[in-house]
């Protein structure tokens, strides 16, 4: 064995050199494991990491006459590798079989039984460690072999720290690229929101402007005047419902949107909320059809947001069905998972099962592409959201609907098949929300 240890430092220090230039975990466990035959003569290396299995080490790299056991695990328990961990110290061996603390490990070759394991500590903890081999019958590892080893180790902590810190700064990265996208998407879909809510605001408001004044400036017959007065009413009620539902989405925004909860036949909502939207199906010579059942659908809720909802989504599946198209609304009563808000920030939310109403608008429309589904429920965001675009909208009802009903503990969901229609669906607690919404 060496006794210089000046060639032996030069090989530590050129195997330091590699380790600080690995970026990965994996790399530097393989890299420590092949510098060891080299650094203190032995026939074989094994590196082994605390698996997140539980009470146990894996061979997470080997070289040499150790490469047959790489993957395989040892027990935290009754093996030289968890009493190195245990004691934060290394050992010696001049044969393994006989001693009282060795676990026989599947695949290591018989005749590898001389043994020096010292612990690797990072970030102030002792997650595995590094262990040489040599030939039953071969020099035992002297003072130097240890003390080089455990130079080793403590250079593949130091890697093992800088691949972490490196890992932090990628995620970082990572997360700030995904900040800036998503700041970059958010600016986009609200200027074109601003732009497609011009466009809506005109849209009623010329019309106003331009029967008033046909109005102030013809002598009308009483039925041209009606007419005109029925235009300016409906396109006025149109413009106050825009502007309504930009301020529900603004209240609802900054967590200010009051709920007035009662226990209601959740059936009579349905009911009524088809009945507000039937003018929008006549003109399409539209069916509607109600399945709520005979029983009662009793559930804690506002009525005035659960009409809300109903209105958004009646109104839209209205919009995107055909001449003589069906509408039909459903109700059943159902349990099913539900978040439970996290009483810290931070917390991972929850589900509880619960008792509560699965509400589901289904049309035989245009139905929608799998791949926008997800943009249904963002704010500010249209399918077709080009000025040229057939349906025109300000891309807030789905989301305002979704608020709705997230107030009151509940969630939605669509499906839908393109050329054959699309069902939105809802669930809402019959307790209501675990906690109130504010007021």
């Amino acid at each position: 064995m060496p006794t210089d240890p000046g060639p032996s430092l030069e090989r530590l220090h050129q195997v330091a050199e590699t380790l600080l230039a690995i970026r990965s975990a994996d790399q530097l466990f393989a890299a420590v494991a092949a510098g060891v035959p080299g650094l203190i003569e032995a026939d074989g290396a094994a590196v082994l990491i605390r698996s997140s299995m539980g009470d146990f080490f894996q061979v997470v790299a080997a070289n040499g006459r150790a490469e047959p056991i790489l993957g395989r695990l040892l027990p935290l328990d009754g093996s030289l590798v968890g009493w190195v961990v245990a004691n934060g110290e290394g050992l010696s061996t001049d044969d393994m079989d006989a001693d009282p603390r060795s676990h026989s490990v599947d695949g290591l070759p018989a005749d590898l039984r001389v043994a020096l394991i010292v612990p690797v500590a990072a970030r102030h903890a002792t997650i595995g460690a590094v262990a040489a081999f040599r030939r039953r019958g071969a020099p035992s590892f002297g003072e130097l072999d240890r003390m080089l080893l455990r130079a080793l180790a403590d250079q593949a902590a130091l890697g093992l720290d800088r691949v972490a810190l490196l890992d932090d700064a990628r995620r970082k990265e990572l997360t700030v690229e995904e900040s800036n996208r998503e700041l970059v998407e958010a600016t986009r879909l609200k200027g074109q929101f601003l732009a497609n809510m011009s466009h809506e605001l005109r849209t009623p408001l010329n019309a106003i402007i331009g029967f008033s004044e046909l109005m102030a400036g013809e002598s009308l017959e009483p039925e041209e005047r009606q007419d005109y007065l029925e235009s300016i009413a409906r396109n006025g009620r149109h413009l106050l419902g825009l502007i309504n539902g930009v301020l529900d989405f603004s209240r609802l925004d900054a967590g200010r949107m009051p709920a007035r909860l009662e226990t209601v036949d959740l059936r009579r909502v349905i009911e009524d909320a088809v009945a507000d939207t039937a003018s929008l199906r006549s003109v399409k010579r539209q069916r509607a059809e109600v399945e709520v059942g005979a029983e009662p659908l009793d559930v804690v809720v506002d009525p005035e947001k659960v009409r809300q909802v109903l209105f958004n989504l009646l109104s839209n599946a209205s919009k995107f069905t055909g001449d003589g198209g069906v509408i039909a609304v459903s109700a059943v009563s159902t349990e099913v998972p539900l978040p439970i808000p996290a009483d810290r920030a931070g917390d991972v939310v929850r589900l509880e099962t619960r008792p509560a109403v699965w509400v589901a608008v289904r049309d035989t429309g245009i139905g929608i592409a799998r791949e926008h589904l997800d943009r249904l429920f963002q704010p500010f965001s249209q399918v077709d959201a080009s000025s040229s675009r057939r349906e025109q909208g300000t891309g807030l009802g789905l989301s305002l609907a979704k608020q709705l009903v997230e107030l009151h503990g509940g969630t939605v969901g669509v499906e839908s098949v393109p050329g054959q229609g699309s069902t939105f669906w809802f669930i809402l607690p019959v307790s209501g929300p675990v906690r109130s919404p504010k007021t």
